[in-house]
């Protein structure tokens, strides 16, 4: 038979493993929250990279796909059936109608030249300029991915076509 005082012992020592095996508990919730909260950062991260490569993968289908639309394909001759009429492009750009066609923040045709200094176009000094602007949605656009692109435009001086490389620059909205 036990005595009171070994009831109280043993008591003791069973409270002891009880709080014991709480904190155990505790430090183990803690880890594996812990665990939890780095792999949530680690996904989040990648899902925003997965979101960017997206757009961007978007944005050069778009620019793809905007390099033969009817609205800036050069047509005065089929020895260029994939050119874009820089002519066309300057028209288009004074009427806005298009602004909302193809839901874009930004988009720009820019020649390639050995000028280094950028010259946005208008009617009156082209063509004696390289950046044409035809969509800038806000100053805030996201990166715009480029793509090479040929160029077509009259020469009023030579009379004839004149083909030039230039880029195609798009920023597709997002968020």
């Amino acid at each position: 038979m036990k005595t009171p005082n070994q009831y109280v012992i043993s008591s003791k020592k069973a409270q002891l493993k009880i709080q014991q095996m709480a904190f155990v508990l505790v430090a183990l919730m803690i880890l594996f929250s812990m665990v939890a909260l780095v792999y949530l950062s680690i996904s989040r991260a990648n899902l925003i990279d997965q979101a960017k490569q997206k757009r961007d993968q978007e944005a050069r289908e778009l620019a793809r796909k905007l390099s033969g639309a009817p609205e800036l394909t050069f047509t005065s001759s089929s020895d260029c059936s994939s050119c874009i009429d820089f002519d066309k492009v300057l028209m288009l750009k004074d009427n806005n109608v298009y602004k909302d066609f193809w839901s874009l923040d930004y988009l720009m045709i820019k020649r390639i030249s050995t000028d280094s200094v950028d010259i946005v176009c208008t009617r009156q000094n082209y063509p004696n300029c390289n950046n044409l602007v035809l969509v800038k949605e806000n100053a805030n656009y996201a990166s715009a991915t480029k793509s090479f692109v040929t160029l077509a435009h009259w020469e009023p001086s030579g009379r004839y076509y004149k083909y030039e490389l230039g880029e195609i620059y798009v920023s597709v909205k997002g968020e």
